[in-house]
């Protein structure tokens, strides 16, 4: 996926089993993002922790000789720590919202 904020790539894992997307807070430390507030993240971590719940907005990364025409989407993440081999995590209606708008990917 792509975020609006400085056109950046994120590696992402598709969770159709968790019911929350998820993205390392490191990643978006230095973005003006919607805090919606705060929620317990379970299952993640060894502990519950307490994640900033943010609005992104997000489309999907394509190939080089593809572009999205689509608009941005907002998605709303908990943005927590994660393992360092995950940037985000999707959850299923994320994955739907990001594949409706794949349908705008030209040549």
């Amino acid at each position: 996926m792509k975020t609006k904020y400085g056109v950046k790539t994120v590696r992402s894992l598709k969770d159709s089993g968790t019911q929350i997307s998820l993205i390392q807070k490191d990643l978006i430390k230095d973005v003006d993002a919607q805090v919606l507030g705060t929620v317990a993240i379970k299952g993640v971590m060894r502990q519950p922790a307490e994640a900033a719940l943010v609005t992104l907005k997000i489309k999907p990364a394509t190939s080089d000789d593809l572009e999205n025409i689509a608009p941005y989407i907002d998605l709303c993440f908990a943005a927590c720590e994660i393992t360092r081999d995950l940037e985000a995590n999707l959850c299923a209606t994320g994955l739907e919202k990001l594949e409706d708008v794949s349908a705008y990917d030209v040549l």
